[in-house]
């Protein structure tokens, strides 16, 4: 009896370490699919993530190439990229519910910001964002049912910055050109640490809140309705300037319009300071 008792227990102590070492390695996909689901759900757009380096040993984490798609409708590669990703933890907290992370680092991120009809493709994003955050607060009032996700995993960041993101700006009246601009560094504190964490998905649609706020902001200093409609009122003097050269019908008719027309990217040009 003891005899199998004994191997009763060898068996079980295999079986956790076979449980064990399978979570290890599967521990950067893990966080992929985790960190993929969260994104798309509070976006509601596509959200990619390229790489991911999980070192248990310094309870910390590298990933790149986190990126966000667009919504349906919009033509540009991407809504942005986040670029380089380092996540410091803070080991005592590793197997606690919330879990504390020291620092989040996020470098050189790209955004194209896609003028189109109505809103812009980041707007469109910012107002899936702020909707998933009033559905997730509903939610979480809903009392018993509030309850019952008390122990879903938790997640508190000390401090969270975002650093040298960079926006191209794509709208038709550009004429194929692009705008750029910078967006002021971000620097976020104490996340989810006032509700006693929060899930991925809050966190995930907080950072991008912020920096969809950022990219707005820096976006809405370039003034793109004046040079919309500078752009427009450039190519309806250039119509009307090529119009009167063939009403005129005169000797340098053809030289008048092609002249005219070619004005138009000339024009553009210098409404970018180019």
């Amino acid at each position: 009896m003891v005899k199998k008792i004994g191997i009763g227990l060898v068996v079980l102590l295999l079986i956790i370490a076979g449980g064990v070492y399978y979570v290890f390695s599967n521990l950067n996909e893990f966080v992929r699919t985790v960190v993929e689901e969260a994104g798309s759900r509070s976006t509601s757009v596509a959200v990619t993530l390229g790489e991911v380096d999980i070192k248990v040993s310094e309870a910390s984490a590298a990933m790149g190439n986190l990126n966000v798609g667009n919504p349906a409708g919009f033509k540009s590669d991407y809504a942005f990229n986040l670029g380089a990703i380092k996540v410091t933890i803070d080991s005592d907290s590793i197997g606690q519910n919330p879990i504390v992370v020291e620092e989040v680092v996020i470098t050189a991120p790209k955004v194209i910001y896609e003028v189109g009809d109505g809103l812009s493709n980041i707007e469109t994003i910012q107002a899936n964002v702020d909707r998933f955050i009033k559905d997730t607060v509903g939610e979480s009032s809903g009392g018993d049912e509030s309850a019952s996700s008390g122990e879903e995993q938790k997640v508190v960041i000390n401090n969270l910055y975002i650093r040298g993101t960079e926006v191209s700006v794509s709208a038709p009246f550009l004429g194929g050109d692009a705008l750029g601009t910078a967006v002021p560094d971000i620097h976020l504190t104490d996340i989810g640490k006032g509700e006693g964490g929060a899930d991925p998905a809050e966190i995930a649609s907080q950072v991008i809140d912020q920096l969809l706020a950022g990219v707005t902001g820096a976006v809405g200093k370039l003034n793109l309705d004046d040079l919309a409609k500078g752009a427009t009122e450039a190519l309806q003097g250039v119509a009307g300037e090529a119009a009167g050269a063939v009403d005129g019908l005169s000797e340098g008719a053809g030289g008048a319009v092609e002249e005219a027309t070619e004005g138009v990217g000339d024009t553009i040009n210098n409404l970018l300071g180019n």
